[in-house]
């Protein structure tokens, strides 16, 4: 059977990306260069939202089960502790950040992607495309150097930063490379930090962090200073680590048994537009940034799970390309481009050099933090719970006048009953008060309506919920010919 859409790059984007079409029924493939899947690492933490986007799509528990939960994050400086972060508090079954190195990531997500009856292409590399408005036909080069041609309806580049899917389409990654050179150690710490929580050092030689990975085993990030001009970043050695830890990190650590030491530059670069006819970006083609917050590749598998659902009602038949494939750049573009900028504020603050500045700076901190208001924001947007779509061209902000989730905002999500999103039909759900009007809807709009209603946010107001549990737009009790309206729009552009 012709596949209808391909996904280029199997790293943790791509693999989600295929997972959510192929739950929905879209019939895709993958194919990625490399031999294998990454053995490093590399993205260690997956926050709240995405975890209950994964619940959604029937993966959840088995990431959380193989990962360790950090609660808190520290800032520290000179011995003490200027803001404590505390997850505890987060309104979501996932009050906490989920340790997992990237390898693990993607191995739980491939198994899942393989329950689907989808396998990853491996050693399988694009080496060019062409697309026009009916269809892209891409040209691939397969392990024993045969190149075939496969014709789809859609493409999506998941290929990250050096993205061939990118280079295809000419777009400009517009941005800036920072000034530093960083090291990254995944060692064995002997006196570590305690496993759930992240502690950041800021001391006048620059910052240093360390992430728990596991029993005895850490992540450490540090900065090495500016490169001389042309210098390339080299990899630390063990006793660089250590060095590093003596200066910046607490008292009496040792580090041993590297698993992986690498030198690093942050570059901060996102494309204009998501999207170019029928070929898509998401994850790192599109946008990278630094890693302060870890928000990346949580940020490219929401890109993906923003996208699989509205590209599988097009490919259902039952909802048109547009408005619903316009808005995936439209919304991600947005959020894009505020981690990049969150990001760079917070490595920025973290690099600031000379010691009145520092002063300050830990002075601000500390009170800063220590009011309610800021820290509830400060949690809400690490773990991506803030993550809304209120300027999207989807989301239909008039007729709020009651209490509960604004159009745009992420719905509530509670432990228990089956997620928004769930099962093998994307589908919007009704929270509301079940009555003759919303029934006739339900039985007129049973392509793109859950079958029941739920209860609804508060008295008297209507809310529709996208399958990705963001509301995309309130009414009043009763007004059930503007929520069909909407309805019919999506379905027929």
């Amino acid at each position: 059977m012709k596949p209808e859409v391909l996904v280029v790059g199997a790293g943790p984007v791509g693999l989600t990306m295929a997972a959510d079409l192929a739950r929905y029924g879209v019939s895709v493939r993958i194919v990625d260069k490399a031999a294998a899947r990454t053995d490093k690492s590399k993205a260690l933490v997956l926050w709240s939202r995405t975890l209950e986007l994964l619940d959604r799509m029937g993966c959840g528990a088995s990431f959380v089960q193989a990962g360790r939960k950090v609660r808190e994050a520290d800032i520290i400086s000179g011995g003490a502790t200027i803001a404590r972060v505390n997850f505890d508090g987060l309104k979501t079954p996932h009050p906490y950040g989920l340790m997992l190195p990237q390898s693990e990531t993607e191995r739980l997500m491939e198994q899942h992607l393989n329950a689907l009856g989808v396998e990853v292409e491996r050693r399988v590399e694009l080496i060019r495309f062409v697309a026009d408005e009916d269809a892209v036909t891409a040209f691939l080069r397969r392990p024993d150097g045969r190149e075939e041609t496969v014709d789809v309806d859609w493409m999506i580049g998941c290929d990250g930063a050096h993205s061939i899917v990118r280079h295809g389409l000419g777009m400009v990654f517009e941005g800036d490379t920072m000034l530093s050179h960083f090291i990254l150690a995944d060692v064995h710490l002997a006196g570590g930090p305690p496993l759930d929580e992240i502690k950041t050092y800021w001391h006048e030689a620059g910052p240093l962090v360390i992430f728990p990975i596991g029993p005895g085993r850490y992540r450490v990030v540090a900065d090495a200073g500016e490169p001389k001009a042309g210098e390339h970043t080299p990899d630390p050695t063990l006793a660089e680590v250590q060095s590093l830890l003596d200066q910046r990190g607490p008292a009496g650590v040792k580090a041993s048994d590297p698993v992986w030491l690498s030198g690093f530059t942050i570059n901060e670069r996102k494309v204009a537009d998501y999207r170019a006819g029928r070929v898509f970006l998401a994850g790192d083609a599109a946008h990278v940034h630094s890693p302060a917050g870890g928000q990346g590749m949580n940020t490219g598998m929401q890109d993906a799970i923003n996208f699989a659902w509205k590209l599988a009602l097009v490919c259902r038949g039952v909802a048109s390309p547009e408005p619903l494939l316009g808005s995936y750049s439209a919304e991600r573009s947005e959020v894009g481009r505020e981690v990049l900028a969150n990001a760079g504020r917070l490595t920025t603050l973290a690099l600031m050099r000379g010691a009145v500045a520092q002063s300050i700076r830990n002075h601000l901190a500390r009170l800063l933090f220590g009011l309610s208001p800021v820290m509830r924001a400060v949690t809400n947007q690490m773990s991506e719970l803030s993550i809304g779509y209120p300027g999207s061209p989807l989301t239909r902000a008039e007729g709020h006048g009651h209490s509960g989730p604004g159009a745009g905002a992420r719905a509530p999500v509670s432990a228990a009953g089956h997620r928004v999103g769930s099962g093998d039909r994307p589908r919007f759900v009704l929270f509301a008060v079940a009555e003759e009007g919303s029934e006739a809807l339900i039985a007129r709009r049973a392509d793109l309506l859950e079958a029941e209603t739920r209860a609804p946010f508060a008295d008297g107001g209507v809310w529709l919920v996208r399958p990705d549990g963001y509301v995309a737009m309130t009414a009043r009790r009763g007004e059930w010919d503007r929520v069909g309206a909407y309805l019919d729009w999506i379905a027929k552009g």
